[in-house]
């Protein structure tokens, strides 16, 4: 299935809820510039008779960002910029279409790293958040919605 950046879907939702049901999300308005980046830290395993270093995945590194167009009453908006002062933790997940069954995508128990409301002298004000799984929580899974 080929799609397009406008097929996709950013969801939030409470923490700890299941990864795989699409009740657990509400879609976040006007998302847009979605990315999930998952990437593995190089540890080198050669020694002095390695002709070539050689390496190991010593761990995933795992974040999603998105950019969205800012509304002050947009409650999901307000949702997120919460969780990023007061710390806590949210489900986040991006998906490769609507948040509807069928639906597959990237999703984990996540803090808010980071929260930019940006408001250019020409156009109307954006805001991108950084979501990284949590020290608790689910984990980064591949999942497709029911």
């Amino acid at each position: 299935m080929a799609c397009t950046g406008f097929d996709g879907a950013l969801g939030v939702g409470a923490a700890d809820a299941t990864l795989t049901s699409a009740a657990a999300y509400t879609a976040v308005n006007g998302a847009r510039d979605l990315m999930a980046t998952i990437s593995g830290d190089k540890a080198d395993t050669s020694d002095r008779t390695s002709a070539f270093k050689s390496y190991v995945i010593g761990g995933l590194d795992c974040e999603i960002t998105a950019t969205f167009t800012y509304d002050s009453t947009e409650t999901i908006q307000s949702t997120i910029r919460n969780a990023c002062i007061a710390r806590t933790r949210l489900v986040v997940g991006v998906f490769d279409g609507d948040i509807t069954a069928g639906s597959q995508g990237l999703a984990f128990d996540a803090h808010v790293y980071s929260n930019d409301i940006a408001q250019p002298l020409a156009e109307g004000q954006t805001y991108s958040v950084t979501f990284a799984p949590a020290h608790m929580g689910s984990e980064p899974a591949w999942s497709t919605l029911a």
